[in-house]
């Protein structure tokens, strides 16, 4: 549970699993320590004016997370990671935070010491995580895709709605300058009538197209793998599920369009105003009942919006798959760069002009490098390219002169957001998360069926005429996992 022995002796403990469900077990039968940081005290920040968070999974992106929100003004008070060893060094870095290897326990004992919870975990925890925390009070960060079934989101963003708890996802390049200068051109209507979107990652860079469930190994005595199966069903452990290849497997993550379509989609979401589609086909290297296809070309169908009044499509593709990307020079004149298709990115076609890019940004005010525009017309793509450009500047200026500027960054704007109370403020982001996620997975689930068109009825929430399509929106967790709010 907690390892109180460790922030009393100042230093790193180890990490191995026995030594520390050892130190827990003392600790938990001795007098209690709480952490300075809980307590405030001479040379600390009182309570009252801190952002206490707990922090479930704190390896790998849990890590990044960790220090992404004490640098936006966070305190980490409580850390939880179903794998002590894997968890080590961000534990060795925090000896003050109480440490936890179930989130429920987390919250049952320790949840009076902090205000939200950010969930670093793998995609088919989402939601049983995040709608426990809300149970409990607790504003919620969650690491996208928000979670693995369509259901879950539904969920989730209804929990968030009815509470007036504060949940961002961690679209993190929602709030990039490359965003902005996306929205940018789209306001200025530069593009002219929109034609279509393509949206295409490298990835998967872990293994996809398994057709049967692996081998099953012994688990290191560091992790506790009922723990780290949550919700899912029971099975044993097998080495070719972690520590990243999970997200190739159905029960657990959501392939490649899961993973990257929800920042490599947003531009098209956020500034076109689509809501779910009303028919997907996918082309894929073929149906695998338990991972996700090697490569795959997603077509979504939207219908009319006020930007799109002739409906749209979208395309996605991954697994090495990419769209026919304009040629565009590099301008040395005024900087201007030259651009190519790389790894990842979004191509919004208009009938005037093609604007490409990513919204995927090192840290929120990195000025875009990779937005590029095209177009027959020279003249208005030298204007178009130079307003952008400025409006960038200005963003960057307005973000660094302002003592008092709107924050940067998704963590700095949640933060920001629950300190402030402000519900609101975050409503809209949520639901285009929300949204986008879901069309995403309803993406995922037509690769389950390649080559047939599936026609969603948003008023009913399920596809038309497929049961066994439908199956697939949600599952019933295993006893002790709930999704209820």
């Amino acid at each position: 549970m907690t390892d109180s022995l460790a922030a009393r002796e100042g230093r790193c403990a180890s990490t191995d699993r026995r030594s520390f469900l050892k130190r827990s077990t003392l600790a938990a039968a001795s007098v209690t320590v709480v952490s300075p940081h809980v307590l405030g005290g001479p040379g600390k920040t009182p309570p009252s004016d801190q952002f206490r968070f707990a922090q479930i999974g704190v390896g790998g992106q849990g890590a990044r997370d960790v220090r992404h929100l004490i640098r936006a003004g966070g305190t980490p008070v409580a850390l939880c990671d179903v794998d002590v060893q894997r968890a080590g060094k961000t534990f060795c870095k925090h000896p003050d935070a109480e440490r936890f290897t179930d989130y429920r326990v987390m919250l049952d004992q320790f949840d009076k010491e902090f205000d939200a919870v950010v969930i670093s975990t793998p995609d088919h925890t989402h939601a049983a995580i995040g709608l426990a925390a809300m149970r409990y009070g607790k504003h919620v960060y969650m690491q996208c895709p928000m979670a693995r079934t369509f259901d879950e989101v539904q969920r989730l963003q209804t929990a968030a709605s009815e509470s007036g708890l504060i949940v961002q996802a961690g679209n993190q390049g929602h709030t990039s300058l490359s965003m902005r200068v996306f929205e940018d051109f789209l306001q200025r209507g530069s593009l002219g009538e929109i034609q279509s979107v393509h949206c295409w990652t490298n990835r998967p860079a872990w293994p996809q197209g398994m057709p049967t469930v692996p081998t099953s190994t012994s688990a290191p005595i560091s992790l506790d793998w009922d723990l780290w199966l949550g919700p899912a069903a029971d099975r044993p452990f097998s080495k070719s599920y972690l520590p990243v290849t999970w997200r190739g497997w159905w029960d657990f993550g959501t392939g490649a369009l899961g993973d990257m379509g929800c920042h490599l989609l947003d531009p098209a979401f956020t500034t076109l105003g689509l809501q779910l589609p009303s028919n997907i086909t996918a082309d894929c290297e073929s149906a695998a009942s338990v991972s996700y296809p090697v490569w795959s070309e997603i077509e979504m169908s939207f219908d009319p919006t006020d930007v799109c009044p002739g409906g749209l499509k979208l395309t996605w593709h991954d697994g090495g798959k990419q769209p026919e990307t304009p040629t565009i020079i590099a301008d040395e004149t005024t900087g201007e760069p030259g651009y190519s298709a790389d790894e990842s990115g979004c191509m919004i076609v208009g009938d005037k002009m093609t604007l490409v890019g990513s919204p995927l940004a090192t840290e929120p005010d990195q000025m875009p490098q990779i937005v590029a525009v095209a177009s027959e017309d020279d003249q208005e793509l030298a204007e178009a390219r130079q307003a952008a450009r400025q409006a960038a500047r200005q963003r960057v200026a307005q973000l660094s002169n302002q003592e008092n500027a709107t924050p940067q960054s998704t963590y700095q704007q949640w933060i920001q957001s629950v300190r402030e109370g402000r519900s609101d403020a975050h409503a809209k982001d949520l639901k285009t998360a929300g949204t986008m996620t879901q069309a995403a997975l309803l993406g995922c689930i037509a690769t389950r069926f390649p080559g047939e068109t599936l026609r969603w009825d948003n008023a009913q929430q399920k596809f038309a005429g497929s049961s066994i399509a439908n199956s697939f929106l949600s599952f019933e967790p295993r006893e002790g996992h709930s999704f209820e709010a």
